[in-house]
């Protein structure tokens, strides 16, 4: 998975979708992305659980997810 850091806004929609599909529930602390601040910039890092199942990008309302090549 590729992530933006120009795009990002943090609004989380990446973790709700991954936690809703995965574990049945909106939690961002159950999602298989998680989202570090920098200052007013946001870092994605995937875990080692990510499938890549590209929900997060599929949902992103910033284009700021891609799925790797």
């Amino acid at each position: 998975m590729i992530h933006s850091v120009e795009k990002c806004t943090a609004c989380r929609t990446c973790q709700l979708v991954c936690s809703l599909y995965h574990d049945g529930e909106c939690n961002p602390s159950l999602a298989r992305v998680v989202l570090h601040a920098e200052g007013l910039r946001v870092r994605a890092e995937f875990t080692a659980e990510c499938d890549e199942c590209a929900r997060c990008a599929r949902y992103c309302t910033y284009g700021a997810i891609e799925k790797g090549k």
